[in-house]
This record gives C-alpha cells, structure tokens and sequence, in this order.
C-alpha cells in the first residue's frame, strides 16, 4: 500500500490552478477621450481586446472602460497605462480562483459527449421506429446541454487565460488659487443649478396661486357678502326693537 502510494505521481497544483485575474485604476489625465483611444490601441497590441467602455466624448472630463489582455502582458499592460496619465489615484488587483469550478465543467462536458457516444452506439442497434425516435430525442437533449456546457467553459477558459483592467479616467478638477481648492466650473453648476431650482420653485407657486386665485376670491365675496347681509339684519333689528335710527339721530342734533 505505501509502495503504490508514493509511486503514484503528484501533480503540481500551483502549476493547475485556474486563476481569474481583475485589476482597476483610477488616473487624473490631461485629455480623457485621447487617452482612452491610446488605451484601446494599447490593449490590441498586446494581444487584447475592448470589453466595454463608457463616455470619453470630446471634451468630455471623464470617461472608463474595460480592456482585457493576456496574463503575460498583464504588468506591462499595466505599467504603460499608468505612464498615460498625471498621477494614479487607486489601484487595485484581484484575484479568484476557480479551479475546482474549471474542473467540475470539464468532467460534465467529459461525461456528457460519454453520454452521447452511448446514444450513438443504441441508436446504431435501434430497430423500430418507436425506439428510433426516443433514442433520436434523448440525442438531441445531451448535445443541447453539451452546447450551454462548452459555452460556459469556453468563457471560464477566457476570463482565465486574460486579465480584465478597468480604468477610469478624469481630469484635474481643483485648482490651487492663492492656497484654497477652487473648483470654478464646479461652483458654477452649483449656482445654475440653485438658480434653476429657485425659478422652478417660483413658477410652482405662482401656478398654484393662480388656480387658488378663484376660491380665494369666491371665499372673500362669500365673507364679505355675509358681513353686508348680517350687518343690515342687525340695524333691521335695531330700527325695530330699540329704535337705534332715532337715537343716533338726537344724538346727532345735540
């Protein structure tokens, strides 16, 4: 027992690991829509492709976007972006490791075309239709999930066998003026925006008091019609039953 164990061979794990690698950087450059185009150039001639990318218009004051390289161009990768800017902000790498995952999905794409072979061999034998066509059915079900199966190992394989790199970039915002963070253009969409936020506020009030105007109107003539009317009840009620008209009228001639 001890003899066949130690003569059975011992693979090198660190040399089988299937690793995805992920790396970010955040750089301050002079012009981000030029930089993001010597990024792209940069990542086709290390053998790499643009995954995705996002703003970078002209004249834009920032922009991202997601290149992927081969693994052993990835630190030179790496190293001729940062030279593209001002000054890194962040950095950052990560990795995962996705061994055992990589080796469960090539034993299941190893047992499915098992499977299918299988079919193959009773199919050859099949001699009714009925058989025929349960066999030619059940063939069809395997090579659709050996289909969906090569596909997430192919893309598993890839994302291994490259680095993606996300880079955002942005232009220097702050200004040192006589020793305090200015940020002028930042300031002024803080003033257009209050502005614009003070006018919306007018207009919403001026809106509501013109259609609260007419039952504010309709409210005061009611008040003020009341008053009128209560008012000529009270001297109807007066004249009648203590004669205030006389009363005011000698207190008059004296």
């Amino acid at each position: 027992m001890e003899s066949s164990t130690a003569a059975r061979p011992r693979p090198d794990a660190s040399a089988d690991r299937k690793i995805i690698r992920s790396s970010s950087l955040a750089i301050v450059v002079q012009d981000p829509a030029q930089v993001m185009d010597k990024i792209m150039v940069l990542a086709e001639m290390e053998g790499g492709y643009l995954e995705s990318s996002q703003g970078g218009g002209q004249d834009a004051a920032s922009g991202s976007l997601t290149i992927r390289v081969p693994v052993a161009r990835f630190e030179e990768t790496r190293a001729e972006i940062r030279k593209l800017g001002l000054h890194v902000e962040n950095e950052s790498i990560a990795a995962q490791d996705v061994t055992r995952q990589y080796v469960d999905q090539d034993a299941n794409l190893r047992n499915l075309r098992a499977e299918e072979a299988q079919y193959l061999a009773i199919l050859k034998q099949a001699n009714t239709v009925k058989d025929l066509l349960a066999v030619s059915q059940r063939i069809s079900e395997v090579r659709g999930q050996i289909e969906q199966q090569q596909a997430e190992f192919n893309a598993l394989s890839k994302q291994t066998e490259t680095v993606a790199i996300a880079i955002s970039l942005r232009t220097e915002a702050e200004a040192q003026v006589f020793g305090l963070n200015w940020r002028p253009l930042y300031q002024v969409k803080l003033a257009l925006r209050d502005g614009l936020e003070s006018v919306a506020g007018y207009a919403s009030a001026m809106t509501a008091f013109l259609f609260y105007l007419p039952a504010v109107l309709l409210w005061a003539g009611t008040i003020v019609g009341g008053a009128v009317v209560g008012w000529k009840l009270l001297r109807g009620v007066g004249r009648r039953w203590f004669g205030w008209s006389s009363v005011v009228v000698q207190g008059g001639q004296s």
